[in-house]
This record gives structure tokens, sequence and C-alpha cells, in this order.
């Protein structure tokens, strides 16, 4: 009933009241509702690129400090496993002469090249039960109540923390294992906290907090630079009440110590209420412009209709036919049809000129691919391997040249597929490329039958899993074994099969599983997978097969296919 009441009182109103009323309903409630939605999409926005800066403050802070805890635990590490100490430790009762001779040929300059590398540790000392006089800073018997009586002894050779909160001292700890005797051995690095964590009271400019504690909760670092109460200005007053609501961020090291990154809540939400603000301007503003613009519409718009229709009751009502659909010869009507031959036209204009720009924009894309000219590339490198013969670096050409022709058989004169011959010469000049990087440190072997090398495969197929097998395998290997990476390929059946295998680290059954899955981090392998795909329309042609510290190998099952079954199914 009060819906209808509604709709009687705005049929009586005049076409100009109309006009307006509804001009100010569908503008003001647009505006309002883009008002709530701007406000909402700037503090998300606002407040996730807070999260993203302090994730990448933490994680900033997490890569420094772990980076050098790395380099303590590799420099631990090297002592620990050290063939030179280890054969040392390893003498029965040592006389006097083999003291001297272990102190100084052996601990003093082990200890003082790991000392000169890392210039941040307090010492490094040598904790035994071997019968050893006790050598300054470097060596010290272990007795009742000293250090060592903290460490927790695991006899492995794994690097330990230990943090001293009466001394405010970290040691990192590791067991050196004789071959002969069985006494216990300690490597300590000492490190000052204030050193370990120098630098990170100026990651950011804002304000905030960061602690870094020990699994046991004991606080290691903590730094705030929250501004003081007469610091802050009217918006961060408003906003102390909720300073215990701060953004915070965690994260935790390989050796269980916690990293905590936060904001105040005031810091945060200042800039927030700064574009809130601004966004009611914007509104009182548009509400401004909308006020005008009907105004406006009601002057320019609504006025001569009503001239118009003040016209049309001045006329005899069997002189004028008039249609609702503004189908008669009169201006409404002709500027109708006029306006719909236009939009026509414009729609045709449009089509025309968009057609040309979409080949003007072809042909530009093609002028610009002629013009990159991969031979200059070529020609450098040829360059630079001729000035490295005149100098006599013979490592340099070779390395040059094999970076030469590894480009030029992946660009491959720009097609997608190239015969298995050439993608051979491409992997295995990728992987002479890694040995040079790797100081020759692992061993190639290839075992390719000559029947399958005219056949075709698509560019840079085996590469990736080469690239795997050194950066995931050889690159991993812990123990004194030498590298090995096999490439072989051979017909089976009427299939291709390659083989790439190596002797590093290995795979868990659940890796292997996992490894062609849609959400594996292995991309490249994905991306290989989905071409062989699309190409041979097979999804089963990569499997694996892989044990921890023995190995992996990758087995790749394709379809022969000739470069004239190519032209064949083209036709």
């Amino acid at each position: 009933m009060r819906l209808n009441k509604i709709k009687l009182i705005f049929q009586r109103f005049s076409f100009q009241k109309k006009i307006v009323a509804i001009s100010f309903i569908s503008g003001i409630l647009p505006i309002i509702i883009l008002t709530i939605f701007s406000i909402g999409i700037i503090q998300h926005f606002v407040l996730s690129q807070e999260k993203r800066n302090n994730e990448d403050n933490l994680i900033s802070v997490y890569q420094q400090i772990d980076l050098r805890l790395k380099t303590y635990e590799d420099a631990l590490s090297f002592l620990s496993r050290s063939k030179f100490l280890i054969d040392g430790l390893s003498i029965e009762s040592p006389s006097n002469f083999e003291q001297y001779d272990l102190y100084m040929n052996i601990l003093v300059p082990l200890f003082s090249s790991i000392h000169s590398q890392q210039d941040m540790l307090s010492n490094i000392t040598l904790y035994t039960t071997i019968d050893l006089y006790d050598h300054g800073k470097y060596v010290k018997k272990i007795v009742p109540k000293d250090i060592t009586n903290n460490f927790k002894l695991n006899n492995t050779t794994k690097v330990s923390y230990f943090f001293d909160t009466e001394n405010n001292k970290i040691f990192l700890y590791s067991q050196i294992f004789s071959n002969i005797r069985e006494d216990t051995n300690i490597v300590v690095f000492e490190i000052a906290p204030e050193v370990l964590f120098k630098n990170l009271d100026t990651i950011s400019n804002d304000p905030y907090t960061l602690t870094i504690k020990t699994d046991k909760d004991d606080t290691l670092f903590h730094f705030s630079n929250q501004l003081a109460q007469n610091q802050l200005n009217v918006v961060q007053r408003l906003l102390q009440p909720f300073a215990q609501l701060n953004s915070e961020s965690t994260k935790n090291f390989a050796n269980s110590w916690n990293l905590t990154f936060s904001r105040p809540f005031y810091s945060i939400y200042t800039g927030v209420l700064v574009l809130i603000f601004i966004a009611f301007l914007i509104f009182i503003f548009a509400l401004l412009m909308l006020t005008l613009s009907i105004w406006g519409l009601s002057k320019t718009v609504v006025k001569p209709i009503q001239q118009l229709a003040e016209t049309m009751k001045d006329t005899p009502e069997n002189t004028l036919q008039l249609k609702p659909t503004y189908q008669l010869d009169d201006e409404i009507g002709y500027l109708y049809r006029s306006f719909y031959q236009m939009i026509q036209q414009i729609q045709e204009l449009i089509d025309q000129v968009y057609k040309s720009e979409i080949n003007q924009k072809k042909h530009e894309l093609r002028a610009l691919q002629a013009q990159i000219n991969p031979h200059f590339f070529y020609n450098s490198l040829s360059l630079i391997s001729n000035k490295a013969i005149m100098i006599g670096n013979e490592e340099i050409s070779e390395m040059t040249q094999l970076l030469s022709r590894f480009y030029r058989l992946s660009l491959n004169n720009g097609k997608n597929t190239l015969a298995i011959e050439r993608e051979l010469d491409l992997t295995i000049t990728y992987a002479k490329i890694q040995l040079k990087m790797h100081n020759n440190s692992f061993d190639l072997i290839t075992d390719v039958q000559d029947d399958i090398k005219q056949y075709e495969i698509i560019t840079l197929l085996i590469q990736p899993f080469v690239e795997n097998a050194i950066f995931h395998g050889i690159d991993h290997i812990e123990e004194a074994r030498r590298g090995v990476l096999t490439i072989r390929g051979r017909l089976v059946d009427d299939f291709i099969q390659f083989e790439i295998t190596d002797n590093g680290a290995g795979m868990t059954s659940d890796q292997v599983k996992n490894i062609l899955k849609h959400h594996s981090k292995h991309y490249g392998i994905r991306n290989v997978q989905q071409r062989i795909s699309l190409f041979y329309d097979t999804d089963n042609a990569i499997s694996y097969k892989s044990e921890l510290n023995i190995g992996t190998t990758v087995f790749i099952k394709l379809p022969k296919r000739t470069f004239s079954q190519k032209k064949d199914e083209k036709t």
C-alpha cells in the first residue's frame, strides 16, 4: 500500500521533478556505494602492502642472519671434518714435540685461517679430554663447570648452538671424532650477539620492533624504535589506545631460533586514515558535482523538452500523429534516426581502424624482429674468444666458444623442433659449460645410439633434466665421492628412450611422486612435460627412479618422429 502511494506521488510530479528525483537517487546511491567500497579497498590494499613490507623486512633480516650462521656452520663443519685435525688428535700419549707440532702446524694455522675469514668470531677453541697442555685461546682441556658442561653432545659432527645468558655470548660447537682414540674433542666458536646482529636497527624508517629468541625463549636480540607519546601526531594519538594491536610476522631458523618483526597499530593505520579522509573529500566533491550536473541537466535538457511539450499543447491534436517510438519525421525522430545511423557508421569506422592498427602493429613487430640480429651476439663472443687466445687464456676462449655454440643451438633459427643430434650437441655443450663452472668436479658420460640421431625432437627437451641432475643431485653429494652425470639414448621398440642419471643426493619416494604434479616447484620439468604433451599427444613420457644418497635417473620415452612425418601431417 505504501509503495503504491509513493508511486502515485511520483506520477504526479512534473517531468522536470521526475528527472531531478531519478538523477539524484541514481547518482547518490552509486557514489555512496563506491565510497564505501573504495574505503574498503584502500584499507585492504594498504594493510596488504604493509603485510608484504613486514614480510620483506622479516625475510631481509632472516637472510642476513641465516647467511652469517651458515658461514659459521660451514667453517665449523670444515674444522670438525678436517683430516689434518683428526689425524693430529689421533696420536697416543703425545710428547711435548708432538704437541708443539700439533699446535704450530695444524691447530694454529687452521684456526687462524678461519678467524681471518670470519672476523666476527670472538674465539675459536678446541676443548678436549686428551692430555694436552692449554695453548692460549686455541686449546683448553675439558674441566668440570666449564662452558662445555652446558653443551648437549649427540655423538655427531652436527653443529649445535648454546646461548650463555649470564655472559651474553653465543656458542657454536661440533664434535671431532678420532679414528683411534675415544676422547671427547669439541670445536667451539664464540660470537658476541651485538656483532652477529649488527645493522638490524636500520632496516626500516617506520617504527618497528625486532626480536630474536632461542628455542628456550631466551632473548638474543631486541630492538624497538616506537615513537614516544610526545612524538606522535594527532592521528597517531587517536590510534594510540590500539597500540597492542600490532602487525606481527615470525620466522624460525634451522637452529630453532625465532625471529619476530612487528609494526605498531598506529603506524600502519595512519596512512589508511589519511586515505579515508581523502576519499571522504572526494565523496563531498562528487556530491557537489552531482548537484550541479542535475541542475545543468534540468536547464539544458528538460527545459527544451518542456518547450516542445508546450508547443505540442498548442498544436491541434488531429494535425500531429505522434508515436512513442519517435517514428514520425519530427526533429526528435530525425535525431534518433541520425544518431542510430551515426552509431553504425562509427562502429564500421572503429572496425576498420582497429583492423588497420592490428595489421600495422604486426608489420611493426615483424620489422622489429627483423632488426634483432643474433649474429651480433655470436660475433661478440667470437671476438672475446679471439682476444682470449691472443693473451694466451685458452680457458676463457673455450668458455666463450661453448656459450656461443649453446645459444646458437638453443635459438635454432626460431624453430621449435630440431634433430636429436643437434639437441644432444646442445645438451652436451651445456654440460661442458657446467663442468667449467664446477671446476671439473664431476664426470660426464654419454652413450647414445647413432640410429636415433636423425629423428626429430622439440628444442630444449633434455637440457632441463641435465640442469636438475647437476644442481639438485651432484651439487648435494655429501660424501667424498666424485659426481657422475650420464646421458643415454637408444631405441626401445618403436620409441626413443633417453636416460639422464646422476649419483647425487637422490629423492624420497614422496618426492618422486610429487615432482611431476601441478603444485610442484620444478617449473622447468612441468614446462617440458606440457610441451611433450602438446607435441607428442602423450602424458606419460617422463618417469623417475631415485634412491636417497644413491642417485636419480630420469626416463624420457618419446614416439619416433621424422621431419618427413611432420610435412605429411601438414599436407
